[in-house]
């Protein structure tokens, strides 16, 4: 009789013995192996990310923003806001809001230097007392290094407009009727025509007499002012033209600015000198303060 040579089939384990923690299967250790490692990115990943020295922690919905962990509320930001513009919050633009916001921000900056730098934080009024020491402190450091004087020399010439009289002019802006020739209205300006009889309408931003420099400036816009200052008494300008159409300025009586000898100007210049490089110091440590800050706003005040 023949017999059977096959090889035998082996044994299967048995149901659930994959998962029977008594007997040592290999892919029931890799499996579990491969779960404890996806668990300990997902708890790495979520700490990662929701760290409060991340920018992608999120703002608790009250706060408008964090400051070094430190929370600037929502509601102060909209009282402050509706303070500074005399309106309802909603109704104030974004670029008002950043604006308040980035001073909230430099305040509670400014507050948490104060107190690194150990000034004193039990007054009433702490935060505005820690403001107005760590700005103080910046006032101080520049005032104490007293500047040279070919400095305050230098500082005079290059704002020398800030100590001169203030100019004056007097003049009409006329402007030119449609179809004329712009070139023959100006010369026959300067050869004595009345403006009535060339149809030249004023077009009533500087006829209330004598202007002030910075009023006309003002009235006229920069570029035709710019035309204007160069007039001599009596001068016609050249046609100018501008978005409403070409205008002539006349000039009656121009008096220009008289600058102040630096000798007489010096107490003045020196004090804009320092308030200059006090502000310079203090832009400049608000940046270094940003930097170093962990500052995170509200998705919707960006």
């Amino acid at each position: 009789m023949t017999q059977d040579t096959a090889s035998p089939t082996p044994a299967q384990p048995p149901a659930g013995a994959l998962w029977d923690v008594h007997k040592p299967v290999g892919r029931r250790s890799m499996l579990l192996a491969a779960i404890g490692a996806l668990l300990g990115l997902g708890i790495a990943g979520y700490g990662l990310f929701t760290a409060q020295g991340t920018r992608t922690a999120s703002i608790p919905a009250e706060d408008a923003a964090l400051v070094n962990a430190i929370p600037v509320l929502r509601a102060d930001l909209i009282a402050q806001v509706t303070a500074l513009y005399s309106v309802p919050y909603a109704q104030t633009t974004r670029p008002q809001r950043q604006k308040v916001l980035d001073d909230v921000v430099r305040e509670e900056l400014y507050v948490q230097r104060g107190v690194e730098m150990g000034l004193a934080n039990d007054d009433i009024d702490v935060r505005q007392a820690l403001v107005q020491s760590t700005e103080g402190q910046i006032a101080q450091d520049a005032a104490t290094a007293k500047p040279a004087e070919d400095e305050l020399r230098g500082w005079y010439t290059a704002h020398q407009g800030k100590y001169a009289s203030e100019g004056l002019m007097t003049l009409h802006e006329w402007r030119v009727p449609a179809g004329a020739d712009p070139q023959r209205v100006v010369a026959a300006l300067r050869s004595g025509t009345a403006p009535d009889a060339l149809g030249l309408k004023t077009t009533g931003r500087v006829d209330d007499g004598e202007e002030f420099y910075f009023a006309a400036q003002e009235h006229l816009g920069t570029r035709v002012f710019a035309v204007a200052r160069g007039l001599a008494n009596g001068a016609v300008s050249d046609p100018i033209p501008t978005p409403d159409g070409v205008h002539i300025v006349q000039m009656i009586r121009n008096t220009r600015p008289v600058a102040t000898p630096y000798p007489e100007a010096r107490d003045q210049v020196l004090r804009d000198f320092l308030a200059d490089k006090i502000a310079r110091l203090q832009e400049g440590n608000k940046r270094f303060l940003r930097k170093r800050a962990d500052i995170k706003i509200a998705a919707d005040l960006q």
